[in-house]
């Protein structure tokens, strides 16, 4: 639980805090309401999976209390039974986030409030960024190094590497797409060998109504 906790306190300090590595930035983040719930759920489900009967039962009542009244409160509500690994980040905890009983691959980022995941979803990969008001809907798996658009609504399964917009939420461009493009390993190089996935590039390919095969 507590190389769990440090990940995601140091990719919360990155994110939110401007990569700042002091006391400050850590006690500031510690105050962060989101980061509140996320270091609650972590206390649950260590609690949840305790051998002893007895302390184990202690230990998820003090987090049923501390859940009701920090995260419900902030609106960001993470099932105990949830799987979440390492370096779950929420930037904005204002306006509702709710995560699916599922499990939940590591770098989960949560960039704002209204989203609301179905607790039919089935799994959510590695490097995953949610946009504000993402929903979703129905038994469906989402890849990992996806990224969903301000208010998508996905109700279907989406392969890795994908960006997602709309009601309802469609793949408007593909990123390994992008790695196959000319002239796109000299622009890796400059990105520690990972393509650069820049906003122009993810968007050009949109077009209203269309929908791209998944």
């Amino acid at each position: 639980m507590f190389e769990i906790i440090r990940q995601d306190l140091s990719r919360a300090r990155r994110a939110n805090q401007g990569g700042a590595n002091d006391h400050a930035s850590l006690l500031r983040e510690l105050a962060n309401p989101a980061t509140q719930a996320i270091l609650i759920h972590r206390f649950g489900y260590w609690a949840d999976h305790l051998p002893f009967a007895p302390v184990r039962v202690f230990l998820r009542t003090i987090h049923f209390v501390l859940q009701s009244v920090i995260s419900w409160r902030v609106g960001v509500y993470i099932p105990i039974k949830a799987e979440v690994g390492p370096g779950l980040v929420v930037h904005t905890w204002g306006g509702g986030v709710f995560l699916p009983c599922c499990k939940i691959g590591r770098n989960l980022t949560i960039v704002g409030g209204g989203v609301l995941f179905d607790y039919l979803t089935l799994q959510i990969g590695d490097d995953v960024t949610i946009g504000a008001g993402t929903k979703s809907m129905g038994r469906i798996r989402i890849g990992s190094r996806v990224h969903t658009g301000p208010n998508a609504v996905v109700q279907d399964d989406v392969p890795d590497d994908c960006l997602v917009f709309g009601n309802p939420g469609r793949v408007v461009r593909q990123f390994a797409a992008f790695r196959r493009r000319p002239g796109a390993a000299a622009e890796s190089a400059t990105n520690n060998g990972r393509p650069e996935r820049r906003p122009a590039d993810c968007v050009a390919g949109y077009a209203p109504g269309a929908v791209a095969a998944s």
